[in-house]
This record gives C-alpha cells, structure tokens and sequence, in this order.
C-alpha cells in the first residue's frame, strides 16, 4: 500500500496541475472567473479549480476500491461517499451562493450523511477512542458519532474560510496532509491505516497541483468546490486515523481565523453582508481596517501595525502554517499511543 499511496500523491498532483493549466483559458471563457481584489486593477482570475481536485481525489478513490482487500472495500465507499457529498456542496455553493447558514446545515449533514455511510454499509470507521497527548486514549463510544458531523462542519468551513489571500489554503492544504499521511503510516493506530494514509497523501499531492496554479500571483481560484472537500478530508483523516488532536492543533490557524470572524460579528454571514470590509487594500498595500463596524480577520490582526504587500501577508500566513504542523507534530510525539 505505500507504494500505491506514492503513486496516489505522485498522480494526484501532476494531474491537477496539468489539467487547470490545461483548462484555465477555458474556464474564463465560459465565464467561470473572479476578480482578484488584492491587486492593482482587479484583474480577471479562473474560477472553481477544485472541481478538477474533485474529481481526480473521486477517481482514485474509486481505482483504490477495486485495488484494495473486499473486507475493506465498504470502507473506501464512505470516504469516497462522503468526500463527493462535499464537492458537491461547494460546486452547489460556487454556483448558486449559498447562505453561510445553508452552508454549514449542508456542512453538518455531511457529517450525518458520513454516520449514515458507515451504518449502511456495516464499517466501523472510527475508534470512538480519541487520543490526547500526556493522557492517551479516552472512551467517548456513544457520544462520539455526534461529534463527527460537528468535526466535519468545522473542519470544511475552517478550510473555506482560510481560502482569501492567493496560496494560503493550498499551501496549508499541501503540508498538513502530508506530514498527516507520514504519521499514519509510522504509528498504525487506526484500523484502516494504509488506506487513511493513502487518502491523505493523495488529498496533499492534488493540494500541491492546486498550490502551483493557486500561488502567488494566482492563475486559478480553487472555489468551494475545492476548500469545503479538502476541510471535510482534514476532518476525515482525523477521524479515521484516529488523529483528532493531531488534527485539531494543525489546522489551529484556520479555526482562529473564523473564531476571530465570527467572534466579532456575533453572527453567521457571507462577506457580501457585511457593510465593511476586514482589510483595507490602497496602492497596493494591504491594512486593518480602523472602522468600529469592521469585523475582525487574521488578516486585519496581521496587519493592524502596519500594512503589508499581499506577498508579505502571505508569507505570515505561511509562517503559521508551519507553526501549526510543528505543534501538531508535537502533539503527535506527546501521546501516549496504544493505551
């Protein structure tokens, strides 16, 4: 199974990479572009990226589930069952603009949908015994399918909402699914471990085909269509690999930068709604905004003692990142596992 799970991350990214640069020029037009707000002139962007993503992760996952064992082939169909529900929740989303509230019902019962997958198809695909570091395993058995719906929804819409500035969801999307198929694949704690770990490091070789595309200055916007599916794989591979904290510490700047939005505006919103924008952008240069009605960013936070190039801004982001997968390694190496 490694070997397969190398040619999954191998595959997943070039075949990305090469189809949006293949097809961007097609995207724009049909229509299917943003405008880069950031820059100068607002130039005209490809849009939805993430349908590419989508569909290449579906297709491996359904080559895997005729290369795998049968006793694990019902498992495979929940994670190809689930992912696809995401992708087509934020290609539902991309076109018609889903309310933020409509968004995280949708995001919610994906989870459910996830719980339902496994009952149908008799597959126990979590543990219901999360790991914590210094404590090791505690039992959650009949609390814990409840939480994979709330996990989900976090997970998707952390992701979603760290999608603003050019590369820094694809990037953060690259690393921490890769260092999360490594650690899999070392410590085996999860029943369906190659498998996971295989999930995981092709989720991390398709971020990488969308980074390159995505980066600095971008060629291609990913969409909802890209970042709700990818977030909901964060969630999956937690809850599958038996990594939730692992996970949970990883993905830490994505989940602070929507509880420093929503925390400020006290409500659930699209950016649309708002009447003042978190940043401010002039000659190129990007600051918090100073106005009392303007919500509060990671952005705005990063900027608020001075503005920042968009590229300058970025890189903090990216400094994050990293931060945040070295935390998770080490609460990776603080756990206790096996009891």
């Amino acid at each position: 199974m490694l070997f397969a799970s190398i040619i999954a991350f191998l595959f997943g990214g070039a075949a990305t990479y090469v189809c949006l640069l293949l097809f961007r020029s097609k995207f724009i037009l049909h229509g299917f572009f943003g405008l880069d707000v950031h820059k100068p002139g607002k130039p005209k962007v490809a849009e939805m990226g993430g349908i590419v993503s989508g569909i290449i992760i579906d297709a491996v996952l359904t080559g895997m589930y005729f290369y795998v064992p049968l006793t694990a082939r019902a498992f495979v169909l929940v994670l190809l069952g689930t992912f696809t529900y995401y992708v087509l929740l934020g290609l539902v989303d991309d076109l018609w603009e889903l309310s933020r509230r409509i968004k995280l019902g949708g995001a919610l019962l994906g989870g459910v949908w996830m719980d339902i997958l496994g009952i149908l198809l008799h597959v126990r695909f979590f543990s219901a015994n999360p790991y914590l570091p210094l404590v090791g395993q505690i039992h959650i058995l009949f609390v814990y399918p409840f939480l994979i719906p709330v996990g989900l929804a976090v997970t998707s819409n952390a992701y979603n909402m760290y999608d603003v500035y050019n590369g820094t969801l694809t990037f953060a999307s690259a690393l921490v699914f890769g260092v999360l198929g490594v650690l899999i694949l070392v410590d085996q704690v999860a029943k369906y471990s190659a498998m996971v770990s295989a999930f995981s490091l092709l989720c991390s070789g398709v971020s990488i085909g969308l980074y390159l595309m995505n980066r600095y200055p971008s060629k291609f916007f990913i969409g909802d269509v890209g970042s709700l599916p990818l977030g909901a794989a964060a969630g999956m591979v937690a809850i599958t690999g038996n990594l939730e904290a692992v996970v949970a510490v990883a993905i830490m700047p994505m989940i602070l930068n929507g509880f420093l939005s929503f925390g400020s505006v006290g409500k659930i919103f699209e950016s649309h709604q708002l009447p003042e924008r978190p940043v401010l952008v002039k000659d190129g240069m990007i600051s918090a905004n100073p106005h009392a009605g303007a919500p509060i960013s990671l952005a705005g936070v990063l900027t608020s003692r001075s503005p920042l190039s968009e590229k300058q801004l970025i890189a903090r982001y990216h400094l994050l990142t990293v931060i945040g997968v070295g935390l998770a390694l080490a609460t990776f190496f603080l756990t206790p596992w096996g009891g």
